[in-house]
């Protein structure tokens, strides 16, 4: 497809006067104003891509970025059709990244083309000039559209390959392990409410079971794994039950009253024993298939990085979202110690950098073998003061480590680690980008440090 649309679009330019072209352009410069806030307000209107964007921020860059679009779209020096495709290309997996609803993008390019000939039709200009100039107008939106569909659903159809090859991964792990760590979970979080309740005579804070390890895994991970499971949404249901009316009913009971003490009390045991046997039926009705992990780090794959923070991105949108970060690693002139001591103890210090890595993170966090030496962390409920402070535990825990070689000696590990906050980002690759720009900075400056990635 790519040779096809890039000789339609060469014809198209070749056929169509450099006057003409012109024409267009004028336009777009003359009402470049009246434009951008009409696409400010189709953004605003669509009450799908207002709840997508949200943020202010977020509206007014996509209008920038809509704006450019139209501007290189309807350059006088048009560009060859090879690069026209890619330009359109692009944007289509951005979209599908972002996860633009499929109608926004044929909806918008019908109301610009509208907005075009409104403005053509009040031009003063011959009927053939008019003639061609709505050809060209009508050819250059649709021949983009084209593109730009095509891309949007090859990268939807990539996405949903890689969400099941997670799943599937997740499938892949000790199922029965995997259960007694959240029954366990569950049952610390009650003994832990009523150590907390007697600790205290305010009976105020207690904590909420959304935020324990249970929760966080329900929250990051369950969906992954049980997708669809109708008994998930009731676990939830019975998790938003405790923290908004049981553990609230608790801390205003009085002190000194048993009775009210165990009355709520066991009220929240009946619905945690629900939650329990929910748990044990959700994974008992699973079976184990391939895991899927790198064979060398056991850490997840990359490809599995996508299904994760676009859905990371989208628990951000929620009212007690907590923020992530991306940890990025670079295990430190690692090419100087395959070149040294051999590839065995290159992949030694791989496998010991992997393993102090997740002893320190939590459960509920991903880890990523990134590529070669680059490890990726994903910290959930995380802000951008306690991914730095993991990040540094990370980075000492690795300084400690000390690889055995041949000849009795012991290689000394180092990484450079890059800290990048979630930002209100649509685009998780725009993420990625600022912690690779920090990563290369740690090591700009020395190496064996952490570094906070800038503002986007």
């Amino acid at each position: 497809m790519p040779e096809r649309i890039a000789r339609e679009w060469n014809a198209l330019v070749e056929k169509t006067s450099t006057e003409t072209r012109n024409i267009v352009h004028t336009i777009v410069h003359t009402y470049e104003d009246e434009l951008k806030q009409r696409y400010r307000a189709y953004l605003e209107g669509d009450p799908d891509l207002l709840s997508l964007i949200g943020e202010d921020a977020n509206l007014a860059a996509f209008t920038a970025r809509f704006m450019e679009w139209v501007q290189q779209l309807v350059n006088r020096e048009a560009t060859s059709g090879e690069i026209f495709f890619s330009q359109q290309d692009s944007l289509g997996e951005t979209m599908a990244r972002i996860g633009f609803p499929p109608h926004a993008v044929s909806r918008s390019i019908r109301k610009i083309k509208l907005w075009f000939l409104r403005h053509l039709s009040e031009t003063d200009v011959s009927r053939q000039q008019l003639v061609d100039a709505m050809a060209f107008i009508i050819g250059l939106f649709d021949i983009a559209l084209e593109i730009r569909e095509a891309s949007y659903q090859k990268g939807v159809a990539s996405n949903a390959r890689v969400n099941e090859a997670y799943r599937l991964h997740l499938l892949g792990q000790n199922l029965a392990m995997e259960r007694e760590r959240q029954r366990a979970a569950l049952m610390e979080w009650g003994h832990g409410l009523l150590a907390s309740f007697y600790q205290s005579a305010s009976s105020a804070g207690l904590p909420r079971l959304w935020k324990s390890e249970l929760g966080l895994w329900l929250n990051h991970k369950a969906h992954i794994l049980f997708e669809r499971e109708p008994k998930l949404e009731l676990i939830k249901t019975l998790v938003t039950r405790i923290d908004n009316e049981l553990v609230p009913a608790l801390e205003r009971v009085s002190f000194n009253d048993r009775s009210q003490i165990s009355d709520a009390a066991r009220k929240i045991e009946e619905e945690l024993s629900a939650i329990k046997f929910l748990l044990s039926g959700i994974f008992e009705a699973h079976i184990e298939v391939e895991s899927g992990r790198d064979p060398l780090t056991q850490l997840l794959t990359r490809r599995f990085m996508p299904s994760v923070l676009m859905r990371e991105i989208q628990l951000q949108k929620m009212s007690v979202a907590g923020g992530f970060c991306v940890l990025l690693l670079d295990i430190d002139h690692f090419k100087r110690i395959n070149d040294t001591h051999g590839h065995k103890v290159g992949d030694q210090a791989l496998r010991s950098v992997a393993v102090a890595i997740t002893e320190t993170v939590r459960q509920t966090d991903f880890v990523f073998r990134y590529g070669g030496e680059e490890m990726l962390i994903v910290l959930v409920e995380c802000d951008e003061g306690m991914g730095l402070q993991v990040a540094e535990k990370i980075r000492a825990e690795i300084s400690s480590l000390s690889v055995p070689l041949a000849d009795g000696g012991r290689l000394a590990v180092t990484a450079s680690i890059g800290v990048a906050a979630f930002q209100v980002e649509l685009d998780y690759e725009r993420i990625l980008a600022r912690a690779d720009k920090a990563v290369y900075a740690a090591k700009e400056s020395g190496r064996n440090r952490v570094r906070l990635a800038s503002a986007s």
